[in-house]
C-alpha cells in the first residue's frame, strides 16, 4: 500500500472543501457512506524485518509464540522473543494499536462531494465506558474513486525520544468490500511503465506516447516502438446502490527503532512487524464517547484543523 506524502495530506485537506458543493442531504442515499461499527479480525500471519544498515533479515511466523531468529548480525546472534516484546507496556503491537472493534465514520461527508475523505476509526473494545472517560481514536483518509481504500498513519511524529514509540513510518490500511460485488478479469494492453495502450500492431501508436514522451517521462528514443504487452487486469464491479459489508486486504504495519527491542548493540536498527486482518460490519455507526484525532497519514504528516467527531 503507497504512502502518502506530506503534500498529498495538504491537497486531500483542501479536497475537502472544493469537493463540488455539499454532499446528499438528511435521508438521502449516499453511495460513498461506509460509516459503521466493525469487527476485525487478525490473520496473524506475521512478516518481521530486520533492517541494518540496509541490510534486511525477514522472517516468517503464524502468531506471537515462539521466538524469531535473525541469525547472525554483525558478528552476534540475534534474535527478539516476540511474545516478550508485545507484553512490554510501552510497546503497541497490532491489536492494540488498531483495534479488534471499532466505530468508523465520515465526519466531512455531508459537507461536500469529494470522493476522497476523512475517515475516523474510534476504538469501540469497551463500549461503555465510565463517566468521564472518551475513548482513543485515529484519522486517516478513504479514497472512493480507489475501491474504498482507506489509510490511517498509526506512528508518532518523528524525533520522539521513547524509543519503542511507533515510528511514523506505522499505518494500518485495507479497502472496505459492498454487499454482492464481485471481481472481472479481462485482457488489456499495458507498456513497461504499466500505462494502458492499444494492443493493434502490439505498439503504442507507432511508437510514440504523447509526442515522444514516455508515461514515465522518459523520451521515445526518437519514435522506436515500445511493446504493448497483453496484461491480465483484475477490477472489483459493484451493484449500484450496494451497501458496505465489511474490510479486505487489511494491514497493519508497525516499525520501532531498533534499540527498543534489542538495547544499544542495535540502536541504529529498524525494527517492522507486518498482519493482515478482515473486517464485517455488525452494525450502524454506534460509538463511546471519543477523542476526536487529527488526520495522521503515516509519513508523519498532521492536519491539526479536522474535525474528528463530537
Amino acid at each position: 500500500m503507497p504512502r502518502l506524502s506530506l503534500r498529498h495530506v495538504a491537497l486531500s485537506l483542501l479536497m475537502f472543501s472544493c469537493g463540488g458543493g455539499p454532499g446528499p442531504g438528511p435521508g438521502q442515499f449516499d453511495a460513498r457512506d461506509v460509516s459503521g461499527n466493525y469487527d476485525l479480525t487478525y490473520d496473524n500471519r506475521l512478516t518481521v524485518k530486520l533492517n541494518v544498515a540496509g541490510a534486511v533479515r525477514e522472517v516468517t511466523q503464524t502468531g506471537y509464540g515462539g521466538v524469531v531468529d535473525f541469525g547472525m548480525v554483525n558478528g552476534s546472534p540475534v534474535s527478539l522473543d516476540l511474545t516478550a516484546f508485545c507484553a512490554k507496556p510501552e510497546v503497541k503491537c497490532p491489536s492494540e494499536a488498531f483495534w479488534a472493534k471499532t466505530a468508523i465514520t465520515q465526519p466531512n461527508l455531508k459537507a461536500n462531494r469529494a470522493e476522497l475523505q476523512q475517515l475516523t476509526v474510534v476504538n469501540d473494545t469497551v463500549h461503555k465506558l465510565p463517566a468521564g472517560q472518551r475513548a482513543v481514536s485515529l484519522s486517516g483518509l478513504v479514497d472512493h474513486n480507489q475501491d474504498d481504500r482507506f489509510l490511517l498513519g498509526l506512528g508518532a511524529e518523528g524525533g520522539g525520544n521513547d524509543a519503542c514509540l511507533a515510528l511514523s513510518l506505522s499505518l494500518a490500511g485495507g479497502r472496505f468490500t459492498r454487499v454482492g460485488e464481485s471481481s472481472q478479469t479481462s485482457v488489456e494492453g499495458r507498456t513497461p511503465q504499466n500505462a494502458p495502450c492499444s494492443l493493434d500492431a502490439g505498439v503504442v501508436d507507432a511508437g510514440v506516447v504523447d509526442a515522444g514522451v514516455l508515461p514515465d517521462g522518459g523520451a521515445a528514443d526518437g519514435g522506436a516502438p515500445f511493446i504493448c504487452t497483453p496484461t491480465m487486469i483484475t477490477r472489483r464491479v459493484v451493484p449500484p446502490g450496494a451497501a458496505v459489508e465489511g474490510i479486505a486486504d487489511g494491514k497493519v504495519f508497525l516499525g520501532w527503532a531498533g534499540g527498543c527491542a534489542f538495547g544499544p548493540v542495535l540502536v541504529g536498527a529498524t525494527l517492522t512487524l507486518e498482519t493482515g486482518f478482515t473486517g464485517r460490519r455488525t452494525g450502524d455507526y454506534d460509538p463511546p464517547p471519543f477523542t476526536p484525532s487529527p488526520v495522521v497519514l503515516p509519513d508523519g504528516g498532521v492536519d491539526g484543523g479536522a474535525d474528528g467527531g463530537p
